[in-house]
């Protein structure tokens, strides 16, 4: 884990902030089980979760499994609107929704494996917090305190985490981890419908402008409400003191176009550099 709980604590995740719910399933396969905002589901068998974005904002339903799991998005009426699959053992899938620009609705999010019973966590996550890229007065990071960073977090019990954040076309930012890891640019092109939802594979590269210095910086296509996903290739679990891993985000200088400036993350980068 690249940030450990300490970091998540200099942000103010809580423990209530960091805790969702656990629910056991049964050994047998459950049709139509409701899956509320933020709760984790624990299964043995693909399940049909009914879930619901009712709000203005992006979504994501995200399984994670040692086995091979895959998640499909139903329509409320059983029509196919998208799957995610083909990443394989111990790792996760998602599929979002964009509810800026999608009716609000109810929909049903399918997990499915051909390879056997194994345990599953399954979780529906709508953003409820929008993310403040500030523009940088410094030069060089301090450190997780540093105003001229915003972060992205996902709390050790949790499979997905999303939050919105408002971007212009051509804005762009730094993210201290690769690409396809821990974090996503979610982007919907706001005269393509289809663009509405996306999944990993989609978005395994999204906005991804280059890497350096153990950093990606990410680019957005089109004006709008993007959405910045984490998700974690690991069961979800409890630890003492709160935990979980937090990424930095730092806009773009366009005058150092090969330097991350919080490449040192969670220790300083000093100015000039």
């Amino acid at each position: 884990m690249r940030h450990p709980s300490r970091f998540l604590r200099c942000l103010g995740v809580t423990a209530a902030a960091a805790t969702a719910m656990i629910t056991l399933m049964p050994q047998a396969a459950v049709a139509a089980v409701v899956l509320d905002d933020g709760v984790v589901l624990q299964s043995t068998t693909g399940t049909d979760h009914l879930v619901t974005a009712d709000r203005p904002a992006w979504a994501a339903a995200a399984v994670h499994s040692t086995s091979n799991y895959n998640i499909s998005l139903f329509d409320q009426w059983g029509g196919w609107l998208t799957s995610s699959y083909g990443y394989g053992f111990n790792r996760s899938e998602f599929v979002a929704v964009n509810s800026h620009l999608s009716p609000l609705a109810s929909y049903e999010a399918r997990t499915s494996t051909s390879y056997g019973p194994a345990v599953a966590h399954t979780q529906w996550r709508q953003s409820h917090t929008t993310t403040t890229l500030p523009y940088p007065a410094n030069d060089g990071v301090t450190g997780p305190s540093d105003p001229d960073l915003a972060f992205a977090a996902l709390g050790s019990t949790q499979v997905v985490s999303v939050s919105d954040i408002h971007l212009k076309a051509g804005e762009a930012f730094w993210v201290d981890t690769a690409p396809d890891t821990l974090f996503f640019l979610l982007e919907s092109n706001p005269y393509d419908s289809t663009t509405r939802l996306r999944t990993r594979h989609q978005h395994a590269t999204a906005g991804v402008v280059r890497t350096a210095q153990g950093c990606t910086l990410y680019r957005a296509n089109h004006s709008g409400v993007h959405g910045l996903l984490m998700v974690a290739d690991a069961a979800p679990v409890t630890t003492t003191p709160p935990g979980g891993t937090a990424v930095a985000l730092h806009r773009y200088d366009p005058a150092r176009p090969y330097t991350c400036p919080q490449r040192n993350f969670p220790g300083p980068t000093p100015p000039g550099v």
